[in-house]
């Protein structure tokens, strides 16, 4: 038995249609759930569809770039003994930890360096936005964090201030974000 030529609707008016063979050249429309091409590459269907460089990307995986064009997945995730990253493509990425610090006293109006500083878990291009969340475990009196000096790579001396007029003991955590951009 011959084999059978592969069989398309052809629109007659409305909503009706025909049968009809394909023929050299023929194509299936958009609209008809075909690619709107005749022949051609992969690429040629995308352009055909109206789609860009991001369907054919890996949503999560390494994000990549060259010469400033991303070139590899859309966002990365990633975590190491530093904290947390996420990476998006267009050159964002924020980082994240939990600084923890021994209990200390400290004499009211002084400030003490907050031990260890955070090396980020992914460098940045630049010195980012850095920002220090509200400490939990605080003493009575009323602490403040300030940042001196960050770099691309680190967060820089943290210090804890006691703003109090007493000497009060501090045991506490730091939420740290940092923001900025990794290309």
């Amino acid at each position: 038995m011959p084999a059978q030529a592969p069989i398309k609707i052809v629109p007659t008016s409305g909503t009706t249609g025909e049968l009809r063979e394909f023929a050299a050249g023929d194509f299936l429309g958009i609209a008809a759930g075909g690619t709107g091409v005749a022949a051609g590459t992969v690429a040629d269907v995308r352009i055909a569809l109206g789609l860009g460089s991001a369907a054919v990307a890996a949503i999560l995986g390494t994000v990549s770039q060259s010469g400033g064009v991303p070139t590899g997945a859309i966002v990365q995730r990633g975590s190491n003994a530093n904290g947390e990253f996420v990476r998006f493509a267009d050159g964002t990425q924020f980082c994240f930890f939990t600084l923890s610090n021994t209990a200390q006293s400290m004499a009211a109006d002084a400030q003490v360096q907050f031990t260890p500083t955070w090396t980020f878990p992914a460098a940045f291009a630049a010195p980012p936005i850095y920002v220090d969340l509200v400490p939990t475990g605080v003493g009575s009196g009323y602490f403040n964090v300030r940042v001196v000096g960050p770099t691309a790579s680190n967060a820089g001396s943290l210090y804890m201030i006691n703003t109090a007029s007493t000497t009060q003991t501090c045991g506490t955590s730091i939420q740290c974000i940092a923001i900025g951009r990794w290309f």
